[in-house]
């Protein structure tokens, strides 16, 4: 029964990450270039496998934490971009981007991180586990500064902006960012702690025979 309701939880975030994406890929130009769809895709194709490998195969947890922490910051940065201001606002407009902007920056990351604190708890994550998911942020960037001549809006994140911040101002910047990424690592790590030594059964201890 269990591995049925993470068999259907599973396959409502792979919907929900889909329409996200198609409602963005079909409002937005060169949607590729986002973190946000990238991220996502990642997502998706991560639960796709698993759902199609099933049990048969191990739960990768390093790549699931690294998805599930990508989607978080997905969440985070669009959260206070908008002056903590309510997700819902973003549907007032009722058209595809409004629908494919709320599913992807708070649907699917809130249930990422629902996942990773409920479900595969018997694998451990590392402890340096953080710093090996800042591979692909750090590629990421890369990959904005060399191609923003080709983007939708040259530096598709302000922050990244050398024409107009300098490079000494984008370097604190992305490290704050890439330290960002590492905290936040090791909070989903205490979280998942947390949960599984909740999840644990309680311990019985034998009661002390009196010998006297």
């Amino acid at each position: 029964m269990r591995e049925a309701r993470i068999t259907v939880w599973r396959i409502l975030l792979v919907a929900a990450t889909v329409t996200g994406l198609a409602c963005l890929t079909t409002s937005i130009g060169r949607p590729w270039a986002y973190f946000t769809v990238q991220s996502n895709v990642m997502l998706a194709l991560y639960y796709a496998w698993r759902l199609v490998a099933g049990r048969t195969r191990p739960a990768a947890i390093g790549v699931k934490g690294a998805v599930t922490l990508y989607l978080l910051v997905t969440c985070l940065v669009n959260y206070v971009s908008r002056d903590l201001a309510n997700p819902l606002l973003l549907l007032d407009g009722g058209g595809a981007r409004d629908w494919g902007n709320f599913l992807l920056h708070y649907v699917t990351p809130v249930m990422a991180v629902a996942d990773w604190a409920a479900f595969d708890r018997a694998r451990p994550a590392r402890w340096a586990a953080p710093f090996a998911w800042l591979v692909y942020p750090l590629l990421y960037g890369a990959f904005v500064l060399l191609a923003a001549p080709n983007l939708p809006r040259r530096y598709v994140y302000p922050f990244l902006n050398v024409e107009r911040l300098g490079w000494p101002t984008v370097a604190a910047v992305a490290a704050g960012v890439l330290a960002a990424f590492v905290v936040l690592g090791y909070a989903l790590l205490g979280l998942r702690r947390l949960t599984a030594r909740r999840a644990l059964p309680p311990r019985h201890t034998e009661p002390v025979r009196d010998l006297g």
